[in-house]
């Protein structure tokens, strides 16, 4: 079962610019910093991030939507009957898992599950 809209990213080229963009222009307050890889805002009830290339679901660009649940795999079956295509499956440690995958209309979406413990 879905627990939440974790977040809202986009993917950037040059993270210490565009940090200082959404800072700047909007005063959104930056709740956390993995150097050039992610930057992630305090968005209210949605945090809205930055992601390098390399951290992204998405290599074209454009925004993903994250949704938290509680564990990935019982939604790997049911995204493959729904005719969704996986695009990456990755273990991040501490933090925990994501799974991202295309939705039948072709929009990225990732699941997130944070790591037990």
């Amino acid at each position: 079962m879905l627990k939440r809209v974790q977040s809202v990213y986009y993917t950037v080229k040059d993270m210490d610019r565009a940090v200082s963009f959404y800072e700047g222009v909007f005063g959104l307050k930056l709740k956390f910093r993995d150097g050039a890889r992610w930057a992630q805002f305090d968005g209210g009830n949605v945090s809205f991030a930055l992601s390098s290339p390399e951290e992204s679901a998405s290599l074209e660009g454009g925004a993903v939507a994250a949704l938290e649940v509680d564990d990935l795999a019982p939604y790997e079956a049911k995204l493959a009957e729904n005719g969704c295509t996986i695009i990456q499956s990755r273990d991040m440690g501490s933090h925990g898992r994501v799974l991202a995958f295309r939705d039948p209309e072709g929009n990225i979406i990732q699941l997130f599950a944070k790591a037990a413990g």
